[in-house]
């Protein structure tokens, strides 16, 4: 969260207002579902189910989570995603 509890938009960037709800991490990693995989979501809407690290990678791009020319997303960067029911090397 930037100062003054300002809300982040889908990239983390700050958009200077504040948002009357709790803030969570823009992106979630649902635990491992029965039939293989984990969802993904941004901003409370579904972008995808991954089956390992470089699909949630692969969905955060698509997302605009990586726009330097370097393209690199990063999976472990505090207050981008929470991993719910695991972390990063849990899929199964």
């Amino acid at each position: 969260m930037e100062r003054g509890g300002a809300a982040r938009d889908a990239r983390g960037q700050g958009s200077g207002h504040r948002g009357g709800m709790a803030e969570h991490p823009p992106v979630i990693v649902y635990p491992p579902s029965a039939t293989g995989g984990r969802r993904v979501t941004v901003h409370g809407q579904i972008v995808g189910l991954a089956h390992g690290r470089g699909e949630v990678a692969a969905l955060l791009r698509a997302a605009g989570f990586a726009p330097g020319p370097d393209k690199i997303v990063e999976l472990d960067r505090p207050g981008l995603i929470e991993w719910r029911g695991g972390d990063l090397d849990t899929w199964g």
